[in-house]
Parts: structure tokens; C-alpha cells; sequence
């Protein structure tokens, strides 16, 4: 009869020290005030505007001077490669179905989801994609194409498979007007 007893407590006991160790340094012990809170739901207030200083921050500058830290931390030129057959209908890493006869691409560190648009050094062709899956896996790779992709770059056929990427859209944002090509350079060399 003790035993039966003795086991229902210890697990009891055991069953609440795990539950405790799970809340162990989460959300749930730091309390943030409402005013704290307003910030990160609306952002900091704005300074006072000036006579020399615009009004609203200029959202597309803001968001091209992003992206050219982003290339600080990411490679984005090099050579590309190209799926197999082989991958055809098969899982990507966002868990889209791959496709080899639509435009997409693979690269190692750029977030899922995310806009680039991909120029191809040999024949100055140029196209917008959308990077949809991890990859390439082989160290002298900087980004895996979609067949469609690398036929319609040259990449396929070309001796020189080098090419520059530039990113044109993080997830969630529409990716940059097309016609947006001499602002985001301008500011890209202000940048540096």
C-alpha cells in the first residue's frame, strides 16, 4: 500500500518540477509595461520635423539601405547551378512543390521567401525570382537555379556560370519597381 502512494507522489513532484523547468527563463516571467509595449506595436515617436528635415522618413531608402547590409552577411555573387530532373515534383525546403519548369532558386542563407533578382555575367541577362529552397550544398555554388531559370539566364549552356545577385524583396514586402535600377544604385554607392 506505501508503495503505490509513495510512486503517485514522486511523480506528482516530478511532474512539477518538469513543468517548472519549462517555463524556465520564457515570456511568461518578463512583464512588459503597456508604454513599452506601444512602442513595438507602433514604433519609437518620431523627432519633431524641422525646416530642413522631411517630414516621413523615406521608406525607400530606408529599405534599399537595409538590404545593402543584408549583402554584408550573405554571398550573393558566384557561380550558379542548375536542379536536376531528378527533383521534379518533389518537397523544397518551404514546402512548396519544385517545379523545373517555373522560375525559382536555392541559396543557403537567404530567408525563404525572399525576392532577388539574378544577372547572368555572360549574357547580361537578368531575371526576378523567388528563393523557395536551401541550397547549393557544393562549397564553389552560390545559388541553384530552376532549369527554366538557368536556360532562360544562359546559365545552362554558357562557359562562365557567374552571377550577381541582388536582393529585391524580403518575405512579406512586394519586391522593388522594376524601373527602380538607377535610385537603388545611387543609393547602394551613398551607402558604402
Amino acid at each position: 500500500m506505501r508503495k503505490p502512494v509513495f510512486l503517485a507522489l514522486a511523480a506528482f513532484f516530478v511532474a512539477a518540477s518538469l513543468a517548472q523547468g519549462q517555463s524556465y527563463l520564457c515570456e511568461e516571467q518578463f512583464k512588459l509595461d503597456d508604454e513599452l509595449m506601444a512602442r513595438y506595436r507602433l514604433g519609437p515617436e518620431l523627432p519633431p520635423a524641422t525646416a530642413g528635415q522631411p517630414a516621413k522618413p523615406d521608406l525607400f531608402r530606408d529599405r534599399i539601405l537595409r538590404y545593402t547590409k543584408m549583402k554584408l552577411s550573405h554571398k550573393l555573387s558566384g557561380l550558379a547551378s542548375y536542379y536536376s530532373g531528378f527533383f521534379d515534383g518533389r518537397r523544397t525546403a518551404n514546402g512548396e512543390i519544385y517545379r523545373n519548369k517555373r522560375f525559382s532558386a536555392a541559396h543557403l542563407t537567404l530567408p525563404l521567401g525572399s525576392w532577388v533578382e539574378v544577372t547572368s555575367r555572360a549574357t547580361g541577362k537578368s531575371l526576378r525570382l523567388r528563393v523557395n529552397d536551401r541550397g547549393p550544398y557544393a562549397r564553389k555554388f552560390v545559388l541553384d537555379l530552376s532549369q527554366a531559370a538557368a536556360h532562360y539566364l544562359g546559365v545552362d549552356i554558357a562557359p562562365d556560370r557567374h552571377v550577381d545577385i541582388r536582393v529585391v524583396a524580403l518575405p512579406g514586402e512586394d519586391p522593388l519597381p522594376e524601373d527602380a535600377n538607377t535610385a537603388v544604385a545611387s543609393i547602394e554607392t551613398a551607402a558604402k
